[in-house]
């Protein structure tokens, strides 16, 4: 499991996310996490390369 800092899309306080990736995957994904502050939905954007996890994009989660 990782973490990594994000910025909340809709109140812009940092919050922790966890990110669970199996070793092997490599590519995009794409998920959604409640703001711990707001409660709003942030849909994170990233992609896995040989384990390391590359935030590419936090937006608006009610898409």
């Amino acid at each position: 499991m990782t973490y990594k800092l994000i910025t909340c899309f809709f109140c812009f306080e940092q919050i922790e996310v966890s990110l669970e990736v199996r070793a092997s995957f490599n590519g995009n994904n794409s998920e959604i996490y409640d703001c711990e502050v707001c409660c709003n939905p942030n849909k994170l954007d990233y992609e896995v390369y040989e384990g390391e996890i590359n935030i590419n994009h936090v937006g608006d989660g009610n898409e």
